[in-house]
């Protein structure tokens, strides 16, 4: 009994030890930001979903074990609320209406990856047009895509313009990078139902953009922002090494090990580009709506950032993880439409068309007045 004893006591220390180290590890981002230490805050917001389940779990035991201590993962989810509530949406029963009602804006933000499709078929001209169909198929008002490209011959499959200006006459194409031998351009761009007064092109270091739209609909001025932030330039040899499969021998050790400094040198790139978005986010002197992809999850210095104040579609109308990017891991949302407090939002969508390693999403908005 005593031995039984002791073994049930040395067990309870461990998960002890244990659920300190989580609720340290969950509670770190939201409260210890340093800039030297930002990398750390991304490495740790990636786990923050497989966090959370792991303090329920904890919780359950230490309500069966020894109740007192279920106040640890209990008070770690209070301390952490804003990870809880970044991470997770709770609006089930909200379905997104394809007929959209009058006075209501969509916005429509979708992360193309160069019309090149999930496993870049050969027929380009096909694949553009069925992800210009998926597109305008919810007649949105607002059209952002990122990882857009295209030249500019008339008549050219690849002028991928030609598919979207009958319907959206007015648009602003960062044209960020020249790409195959120089005969394409690549970056972000905006689509307009409506006249665009005024667009502006605020460049990144990386080459990349945030971009914006001073739009006039009706009677009303609005603004439009978009960008893609930078990703961590993962190529087929990065991925081998992620791989569980993969033999722990001194290349895939190497391996892993690139992919940690590029996944290191991307989240404090983009705590730069964050910033930088945050002031030209603050200047504005309209109802304005950012989309984007932030290549960031919603625990991390990116994105917390640059949402401030404003409002996040997804956790207004939207229910469960929301997860927008289809590879590495099923639980990374990083696509997103956020809007000034001028605006209500009435609904959000994630769709994935299989078309782009990116779900589409979309968001009803209204002028407040």
């Amino acid at each position: 009994m005593a031995k039984k004893s002791r073994a049930r006591n040395f067990g309870k220390k461990v998960f002890l030890f244990f659920n300190l180290l989580v609720s340290f590890l969950f509670l770190y981002p939201p409260f210890f930001t340093p800039s030297s230490f930002i990398w750390i805050n991304g490495f740790l917001g990636l786990m923050a979903p497989y966090l959370i389940v792991i303090e329920i779990l904890l919780c359950i035991f230490w309500l069966m074990a020894k109740p007192i201590m279920s106040l640890l993962p209990l008070g770690t989810f209070f301390l952490g609320w804003q990870v809880v509530w970044s991470v997770f949406a709770w609006h089930p029963g909200t379905p997104f209406a394809q007929k959209r009602k009058e006075n209501v804006l969509r916005v429509l933000s979708w992360n193309v990856k160069g019309f090149n499709g999930v496993n870049a078929s050969s027929n380009l001209k096909l694949r553009t047009e069925d992800m210009s169909y998926s597109i305008q198929k919810w007649n949105p008002d607002i059209i952002c895509l990122q990882e857009y490209n295209t030249n500019e011959r008339p008549n050219d499959i690849a002028n991928h313009a030609t598919y979207f200006i009958k319907k959206y006459p007015y648009y602003f194409f960062s044209k960020d990078f020249q790409v195959f031998q120089n005969d394409y351009y690549a970056g972000s761009i905006i689509y307009s139902k409506y006249k665009i007064l005024k667009a502006e092109r605020i460049p990144f270091i990386s080459g990349e953009s945030l971009i914006s739209a001073t739009i006039l609909k009706g009677d009303d001025t609005i603004q439009i922002f978009t960008t893609h932030l930078a990703s961590y330039r993962f190529k087929q040899n990065d991925f081998e090494a992620m791989d569980q499969s993969t033999m722990a021998n001194s290349i895939s050790l190497n391996g892993k090990r690139g992919v940690l400094r590029k996944m290191r040198t991307a989240f404090m790139e983009r705590a730069v580009q964050a910033d930088l978005v945050k002031t030209h986010l603050a200047r504005t002197n309209y109802p304005a709506i950012i989309t984007g992809d932030f290549n960031d999850v919603p625990s991390s210095y990116t994105y917390k950032t640059i949402k401030g104040n404003w409002q996040d579609a997804f956790l207004e109308k939207g229910f469960g993880i929301g997860a927008t990017y289809l590879g590495i891991s099923p639980t990374l949302r990083i696509d997103y439409i956020l809007a000034s407090s001028d605006w209500e939002i009435r609904g959000w969508d994630s769709i994935d068309e299989n078309l782009s390693d990116h779900h589409m999403i979309m968001a009803d908005l209204i002028l407040k007045k």
